[in-house]
């Protein structure tokens, strides 16, 4: 039985409600940190390394 390529979920989401002003126009995961990044590149960059 062959194996699914499924390393891993990278579960980002929800209301985003004590972001408030943030996430007016955009969902939480997608909120700007600083100038480059997002809040989930962090998530992201945790996984692969």
């Amino acid at each position: 039985m062959a194996h699914p390529k499924v390393l891993g979920f990278v579960l980002a989401g929800g209301k985003g409600e004590r972001l408030f002003p943030l996430t007016a126009m955009r969902s939480k995961p997608a909120v700007p940190f600083g100038v480059r990044y997002r809040v989930v590149d962090f998530a992201l960059s945790n996984f692969i390394n």
